[in-house]
């Protein structure tokens, strides 16, 4: 963002005549609430958020102890180009260190232990999976170049399996992206092209995972509780324990108005009546919707329930009235499609299992990174922890992993993942690490908590673009939409940069914020993230016009890559 850019802008009107009616309290909600106060200049006392859970965060949670063991749902990457959630965190002040804020804090913590893996890749338990070479295959390294350059109203409802070679599910890339990002072939080819279009900068980084930032902590205690401190000192009302569940909206002429709010919580059912000065904004999906969490002994079960699915019935709703609010049942029809689950170990007492890895990978805990094991039927992969919770003893290691295969049964417990015990998922990633016969003695200093997560890809599922309504769907007057079910053209879903864009767009919209949006990044305007790029994915040292006529069928090839730059329009001033 130019520092130009960086303006107070003047407080929109009658500004302090409004409310704000924020449904969900993830990171989107509080992201809302922040833009509202900071930037719009609405008093903080007339901002509400609501939220189901006793706590804010929503997917970004983290809880539990020493003695019983601490739980963690989700894994997220973040990079320095996430614009909008650096600018908020920029606001935060630390709840630490007065006078900085938790941009400093995540700042020096990278600073102190930059994410560099030596071990990306595990097979045959606990061997190095040999990724040196091209990325991909010359064949698919141009019909790689091939989508960037198609539209995407080309693209609608095909997926990674339609547009590349069987072989792809294979190359060094998928591996290495696919497990980052949870995606599978099945999944919208859109998605696909928007990751590869806004995060080309990192394609050089991808085996190594330069290029990932952390957070000093896990990121419900080094980002949701201190947003969360701050907005409450600011005057925000928060109403944890309510649930939203149904909007109502009311047309005149070409204008769309929300006109109350259906509430839920100890005391019963209310309704809150709205007025065109009462401007609401709703988070319509949650990617751990109905999760369900098992333990140590207990498997989880999977939800199948579809009467009551949170906020995604409250979409429901309002697409059934129009469909300018987009179709939900694109996302949240085919659960077999979009679950995996997630699984997070505390090992009290007994630390062979981080010393054999960091010895074997040669990475310091919270230093290296995703491992993925590619030859695992649950598709394992985890991410070893340094402290990753403010509380956490000295003798206590924790760590998170996933399997995108729940499914499948496991390759030395043989059951499916989603039938599996805490125990008996943590002996089979033990196992694929090369510690069969450790399994025993660490299991024995292990409590470990699982989540089954009925819709945590459900974003990714193929799609139109109309399916995902606008953040200011068309003639709304006082609703917007924020969250990782929203269209937002050029950014990509699954990243917290998603909910906290949205959030801005939807606060600039409705309130007529005379403010500049924070610009997106965007590598694909940079010759030398693509050079760096067809290197990485070639892997090759220098472009040369022999290497580029393998991904190109004119003679010369530099056509080839000439037709890509100039298909890319123009960015604004």
């Amino acid at each position: 963002m130019r520092n130009y850019d960086r303006i107070n802008a003047p407080p929109p009107d009658r500004i302090a005549d409004k409310h704000a009616h924020i449904v969900g309290g993830g990171i989107a909600g509080l992201s809302a609430a922040a833009f509202l106060v900071t930037d719009a200049s609405m008093p903080a006392d007339q901002v509400t958020i609501y939220e189901t859970l006793p706590l804010m965060g929503g997917s970004m949670d983290a809880a539990g102890n020493p003695k019983s063991g601490y739980t963690s749902r989700g894994e997220r990457e973040l990079e320095a180009y996430m614009e909008c959630l650096w600018y908020l965190c920029s606001k935060v002040p630390s709840l630490k260190i007065p006078g900085l804020t938790i941009l400093d804090e995540t700042h020096q913590a990278n600073v102190r232990e930059p994410i560099n893996s030596h071990f990306r890749l595990m097979e045959k338990q606990g061997r190095r999976y040999d990724y040196s070479g091209p990325l991909m295959s010359a064949h698919d390294a141009k019909r790689m170049l091939e989508l960037q350059l198609t539209p995407e109203s080309e693209l609608e409802m095909k997926t990674p399996a339609d547009w590349f070679s069987p072989e792809f599910v294979h190359s060094v890339f998928w591996l290495c992206w696919s497990s980052m990002l949870a995606f599978r072939d099945y999944h919208s080819l859109i998605e696909v092209r928007r990751y590869i279009m806004r995060f080309m900068m990192n394609d050089h980084g991808m085996t190594h995972l330069r290029g990932i930032l952390h957070t000093e902590f896990n990121e419900y205690d080094s980002l949701i509780k201190p947003i969360h401190v701050w907005l409450k000192s600011l005057g925000v009302r928060f109403r944890p324990g309510t649930t939203v569940t149904d909007i109502a909206t009311h047309d005149i002429g070409a204008e769309t108005l929300a006109t109350a709010l259906t509430i839920s919580d100890a005391t019963g059912v209310q309704r809150v009546a709205l007025s065109r000065d009462d401007l609401v904004f709703f988070t319509n999906g949650s990617l751990t919707q109905n999760a369900t969490m098992g333990d140590t002994h207990r498997a989880p079960e999977l939800d199948r329930e579809t009467a009551n699915r949170g906020c995604f019935t409250v979409w429901e709703h309002l697409a059934a009235r129009d469909p300018k609010f987009g179709r939900p049942a694109t996302f949240v029809s085919d659960i077999e499609k979009s679950n995996w689950m997630s699984f997070f170990p505390t090992i009290t007492g007994d630390p062979t299992f981080f010393e054999y890895l960091e010895k074997k990978t040669g990475d310091k805990a919270g230093t290296g990174g995703a491992i993925t094991i590619v030859d695992s039927t649950w598709k394992i992969s985890f991410v070893l922890y340094g402290r990753y919770f403010p509380d956490q003893p000295a003798d206590v290691n924790v760590f998170w992993g996933d399997g995108q295969c729940s499914d499948k049964k496991g390759d030395f417990i043989k059951k499916t993942m989603r039938e599996c015990t805490g125990v008996e998922i943590f002996s089979e990633l033990l196992y694929h690490c090369g510690l069969e016969d450790k399994i025993p003695g660490i299991l024995a200093h292990t409590t470990v908590s699982t989540s089954m997560m009925p819709y945590i890809t459900s974003q990714f599922m193929p799609r139109r673009i109309s399916d995902r309504p606008k953040v200011v769907p068309a003639g709304c007057v006082n609703l917007a939409f924020i969250g990782q079910f929203v269209e937002l053209p050029g950014d990509a879903v699954f990243t917290v940069e998603t909910s906290v864009r949205t959030a801005m767009m939807a606060v600039w919209g409705l309130t007529g914020l005379n403010k500049p949006m924070v610009p997106m990044h965007e590598p694909v305007y940079d010759l030398r993230v693509i050079v760096s790029s067809l290197k990485a994915t070639l892997g090759i040292e220098a472009i040369t016009p022999q290497n580029l006529k393998a991904i190109a069928d004119s003679s010369p090839p530099l056509p080839a890559l000439l037709a890509f730059v100039n298909a890319l329009p123009l960015p604004g001033p």
